[in-house]
């Protein structure tokens, strides 16, 4: 399957350590036939959003997640491949 991860800007190696260490990454995904907008989360990110939401909010919800172990260029093409294996069944449901 045909796709392309759209990153929010060219990022070089120095931008990519500043996101592995922030713990996320939004970027939009785009598929023949699909598109989504992703937020790329490492475990412990996740869970620290999660927090912050519920005492702020009461509650979380976010379409679009995908958590990996660090969130690197690498570690986002290996998950967006997969998914592209997958046809992307687990991002066209909001």
């Amino acid at each position: 399957m045909s796709y392309r991860i759209a990153f929010p800007a060219e990022m070089d190696e120095g931008d990519w350590a500043l996101q592995e260490a922030k713990g996320w990454l939004e970027a939009k995904i785009v598929w023949d036939g699909g598109e989504r907008t992703v937020t790329f989360y490492d475990q412990a990110r996740l869970m620290q959003s999660i927090s912050d939401d519920m005492r702020r909010l009461g509650f979380f919800a976010e379409p679009g997640i995908v958590v990996l172990p660090t969130v690197t260029r690498a570690g986002i093409e290996a998950a967006v491949a997969a998914l592209a294996e997958r046809g992307f069944v687990d991002l066209q449901h909001p």
